[in-house]
């Protein structure tokens, strides 16, 4: 679900100016740029601590590793803003200087990690993935891929296996407050050291509140907005003008075990179904905030903790790392069409390592201090590469993803995944307002006297609008479609999306205002609304339903909330006849995908799904639907049934045309093929 962290991604790490090992000379111009702040090893350890969870969470070995993220935004908030400040009250900040070291710091590995994707990718990825990858880069190199990833988190738009550059999007959250932040701390720049910390202090909470707010009326959004996001970095910066320095070892010992403690707590007890951020960052933000408070008094053993030297190695090469790790996983997840084993997890992560190391130090170390004294030069090399991937992204475009990089029959099998339902633009997810207001698709025998059977349902009726369609076409019959992609058609149940219970009860609304109807056909998919989970190319749980009657979510409530919910949308739905459409076989891949994987390199192997695994996945759906009809009768269209056999399976192919446009929707063409099964449920014309 949309809401759920793993669909979203962790942080970038990029490195932040600060004197020690690996900064940059110091400039010559004034007297505070002469003495900068002492290196502290303990902030490159927490660095570390950070980035080793993000990576861990990826791999699946540790649950809430996604709060690395919000650990380097406390870091940088801390580190950038003594910097700024420092400059401020010196009297010689320079937007122009500060923008140039930003450029040395991010640019050069972005960059590399960017091209490298590219060619990379190019090997193996479909021309629809391609093409999105070139559109990911665009937002990347712009610095506003977190708004990209929001706004193209669609319905069918693909998941983060298939986005190596999804994890950019906290990239952009910190650059787009570095936008703002330097304006700011130069209009506090003659404020007393009281006031601009009262300043600091009300952007944090305001921004923290949006966050609780946010989270719990679109989650999604909460997470990838930039000002939802502020008072993390902001936290970081409330530290950096806190006056007083823990006065003891005691103290900062006290203070630095509190703030370890509050991180591993998140680290394990932390998970990616719970609300995100919100109130939940706190933990992991204020842990960050008190070991940096604590490492202001240098001699203390948490500190010596976190200075340890392989501890501290890690923390410098952790933008790198966090900028291979997830291009690498991608990759190979998307190649195996499968989540990685333990053990190919251990080998992707090392291969991270090895990348970084090399990043660290044949990019990142060598572009700090290239073209010294030449920031115009800096500026416009910068301005080129970004000009350069805004042709790379036009170029995807143009070509629909260079599909001349693949031999037929390749090519026409990854296709597949763009052959949908032509109409979806129009016709799915109406707003509700309209289709309250009476505006619906309507489908079939234009010539038709009138409209006598409607057609309801999620994303299924959607890939299987085009053999309705036709199926009524050829019937001399129309009637209304009314979709919404994501939502289950089952009445008095809430969901995920807050809009479904408001579709149903349109639909419903809609079909009673029509009484010339004498048919429902209602179509879904059914077992996810039943089991709370996903099967296919991408796993998924926890989609859990829920009524007035629930107790609680959970998985044995899915089944009892899906009969109530069923059983209802059946009576709300009479006087029509209602006629299920049913057991549409989900594949084990994205079948377009695994379609010209096997063309080009013969695996996978065996392409049909096993009678027997859809059998298995199908049965607590039969037996549910059976239990619910015999006191609320409707008919039931078996799908799987028409396209499985014992011999050979449930294909992907029918006589060479692919069924689905991913694992689990059938592809336009695939339904037209079975279309006189479509016809079957419409039955004898009303």
């Amino acid at each position: 679900m949309q809401g759920k962290i793993v669909s979203t991604l962790a942080h970038g790490l990029a490195p932040t100016a600060e004197a020690g090992p690996g900064a940059p000379s110091a400039p010559r111009s004034s007297a505070s740029h002469r003495a900068p702040q002492p290196y502290r090893a303990d902030i490159d350890g927490l660095r570390a601590i950070a980035v080793l969870s993000v990576l861990l969470f990826h791999a699946a070995m540790l649950p809430g590793g996604f709060v690395g993220v919000d650990i380097f935004f406390v870091i940088s908030g801390f580190l950038i803003s003594r910097i700024i400040f420092r400059e401020v009250d010196a009297g010689d900040f320079s937007i122009a200087r500060f923008y140039e070291r930003r450029i040395r710091r991010i640019v050069p590995a972005l960059a590399a990690v960017m091209g490298a994707t590219a060619l990379v990718f190019a090997l193996f990825a479909t021309p629809m993935d391609y093409k999105i990858m070139g559109k990911s880069m665009a937002a990347t190199a712009g610095f506003l891929s977190n708004l990209y990833f929001y706004l193209k988190g669609d319905y069918f738009d693909p998941s983060s296996e298939t986005a190596p550059l999804l994890h950019t999007w906290s990239l952009a959250v910190e650059e787009q407050y570095y936008v703002l932040f330097p304006l700011a701390a130069m209009l506090m720049g003659r404020m007393p050291a009281a006031r601009r910390l009262a300043f600091v202090l009300a952007g944090f909470l305001l921004s923290l509140a949006l966050s609780v707010w946010l989270v719990r009326v679109n989650a999604s959004l909460a997470f990838y907005l930039p000002f939802s996001r502020f008072w993390e970095i902001l936290a970081g910066t409330l530290v950096a003008l806190w006056p007083h320095a823990p006065a003891t070892r005691g103290r900062a010992e006290l203070c630095g075990l509190a703030g370890l403690l509050l991180i591993l707590g998140s680290l394990v007890l932390y998970h990616d179904g719970m609300l995100f951020p919100g109130e939940s960052a706190l933990p992991p933000c204020l842990g960050a905030a008190l070991l940096l408070q604590a490492g202001r008094h240098g001699d203390n053993r948490i500190s010596a903790l976190l200075s340890l030297k392989p501890l501290v190695f890690v923390g410098l090469v952790s933008y790198s790392l966090y900028l291979w790790h997830w291009p690498v996983l991608v990759g190979a997840r998307y190649l195996l069409m499968r989540e990685l084993t333990p053990t190919e997890g251990a080998l992707a992560l090392g291969a991270t390592g090895v990348l970084a190391v090399l990043s660290w130090r044949f990019i990142e170390q060598p572009f700090r201090h290239a073209w010294p004294g030449q920031q115009r030069r800096l500026f416009w090399a910068t301005a080129a590469l970004g000009a350069l991937t805004l042709a790379f992204t036009l170029a995807t475009h143009v070509t629909g993803g260079f599909t001349g990089r693949f031999p037929e029959p390749a090519r026409s099998y990854a296709a597949a995944a763009l052959d949908t339902n032509p109409r979806r633009g129009e016709c799915d997810r109406i707003a509700i307002d309209r289709l309250r207001a009476g505006e619906a698709c309507l489908i079939g025998d234009p010539g038709a006297q009138a409209p006598s059977f409607v057609f309801i349902g999620d994303s299924f009726a959607d890939a299987e609008m085009p053999a309705m369609d036709e199926a009524a076409r050829r019937a001399g019959r129309k009637g209304y479609a009314l979709v919404h992609s994501g939502c289950f058609p089952l009445a008095g149940v809430r969901q995920d999306n807050p809009e479904c219970r408001d579709f149903v009860d349109a639909a419903l609304a809609f079909v009673k205002s029509h009484p010339e109807l004498g048919q429902a056909i209602v179509t879904a998919r059914w077992t996810s609304a039943l089991l709370g989970n996903r099967f296919g190319q991408l796993r998924g749980e926890g989609w859990f339903i829920t009524d007035d009657a629930s107790p609680a979510p959970g998985y044995a409530e899915n089944a009892a909330v899906f009969r109530r919910g069923l059983a209802r949308m059946v009576e709300a739905l009479r006087p029509l006849d209602v006629t299920l459409l049913a057991f549409v076989p989900e594949q084990r891949f994205d079948v377009p995908r695994a379609l010209m994987f096997h063309a080009l390199f013969g695996r996978p192997s065996e392409t049909s799904l096993p009678l027997s695994v859809h059998e298995a996945r199908q049965a607590p759906l039969r037996q549910a639907l059976a239990e619910v009809a015999r006191a609320h009768p409707f008919r039931i269209v078996d799908v799987g049934a028409r396209l499985c056999s014992p011999e050979r399976g449930c294909p992907m192919l029918l006589d060479a045309t692919p069924l689905y446009a991913d694992d689990n929707h059938l592809s336009r063409s695939g339904g037209l093929a079975i279309a006189d099964l479509f016809g079957k449920a419409l039955g004898p014309k009303a």
